[in-house]
């Protein structure tokens, strides 16, 4: 059973860890695990095959078989963080569903962490130097924007409104990212509640109420 130690560092837990087997599966997900936690920790100095394979308490030779290289994993890692976010921002089944749950979870406690934001930000200085990372960037981040537009959409079309639904996800999803950001950096200064309300009204003059009724 994986059991989370925090925001991207994962282990195994067994009763008897030293006789444990593993599937496949399952040591590709530590190996993954294991580079995220060294990019929490030490950015992108940090990871490093032997640092990765310490913290996986694997053989180099699974990186090589699972994944090819150390960019191979770095690609797979960046999958896992983008896929965990976008798991927040999955399409709902009733109308204001899909943004609200966004906004709840993507500004959530547990994605605006100081971990998550060290991993983050060795990735995306990463993205700069990496073609084959650019391009995992890119296809996640359009996966990110169509999810967006579906929510936008659907509110939209639940209160029969013709709206610029393109540029309105443009806007929000710029506003999320800052205020992730600042939420990461700072949480005293902005609290949950605060980077909540910044993003109902922004697209409240819009679409009308969508905000979660309190009490």
């Amino acid at each position: 059973m994986l059991r989370r130690r925090n925001s991207c560092d994962m282990t195994m837990e067994t009763d008897s860890p030293r006789f444990r087997r593993y599937t496949a599966a399952q040591r590709r997900d530590m190996l993954i695990a294991a580079g995220l936690a060294c990019l929490a920790r030490g950015g992108i100095t940090g990871f490093t095959v032997d640092k990765i394979c310490a913290e996986a308490n694997a053989s180099r030779g699974l990186i090589t078989h699972h994944f090819k290289s150390k960019e191979g994993l770095l690609r797979a890692v960046y999958a896992a963080a983008y896929d965990r976010m976008l798991g927040a921002a999955a399409p709902g089944r009733v109308v204001d569903a899909d943004l609200v749950e966004m906004i709840e979870a993507l500004l959530s406690d547990e994605l605006t962490d100081r971990d998550t934001l060290r991993a983050w930000l060795a990735l995306w200085g990463e993205v700069a130097n990496s073609p084959a990372l650019r391009d995992e960037h890119r296809r996640y981040y359009d996966h990110y924007h169509d999810r967006v537009i579906v929510g936008i959409r659907r509110a939209a079309a639940g209160r029969k409104l013709a709206i610029a639904e393109g540029a309105l996800a443009i806007m929000f999803i710029s506003l999320i990212d800052g205020l992730w950001l600042q939420r990461c950096i700072d949480p005293e200064r902005l609290s949950s509640q605060d980077v909540r309300d910044a993003c109902y009204n922004l697209l409240e003059p819009y679409l009308g109420p969508i905000r979660p009724q309190q009490g």
